[in-house]
């Protein structure tokens, strides 16, 4: 049925056009190898610089190219909603707020942590062969 025939026809039933709701298109997922989700951090990864440059660099070293990385900074209320929206096949939380739910999700240290305490950087380097296992 085209506009001009739904608009008859409810025309006809006398129910005005706004009353009568049509289902909204699906938002599209976004499809990534890896989702980065960090909470309200003065050092953001989302913003160009040393903090974003070394997570990128973090990355790479476990073969995931930027293109295959979304970056996100959420409330972590949002975390549910954050993870509808992508369809991403691993997710890497870098907060303390934030905690695993599933097997393809990994938490480790901030990039900003790191830089900051060299000795975390043991810890990060072994959730990150972790989530290589996952992608293969």
């Amino acid at each position: 049925m085209n506009q001009t025939q739904r608009h008859n026809y409810l025309e006809a039933l006398g129910v005005p056009d706004f009353l009568h709701a049509q289902n909204p298109k699906p938002t599209p997922k976004i499809n990534t190898q890896c989702l980065v989700i960090e909470t309200q951090n003065p050092h953001s990864f989302c913003q160009t610089g040393k903090t974003q440059d070394f997570l990128l660099k973090m990355l790479g070293a476990i073969g995931l190219k930027p293109s295959q990385i979304q970056l996100k900074n959420i409330n972590p209320a949002d975390l549910t909603p954050t993870l509808k929206q992508h369809n991403a096949k691993t997710v890497l939380l870098m907060s303390t707020d934030l905690k695993p739910t599933t097997q393809q999700h990994f938490a480790t240290h901030h990039p900003s942590v790191i830089l900051n305490n060299q000795q975390r950087k043991r810890e990060a380097w072994e959730v990150l062969k972790q989530l290589k296992q996952c992608l293969k």
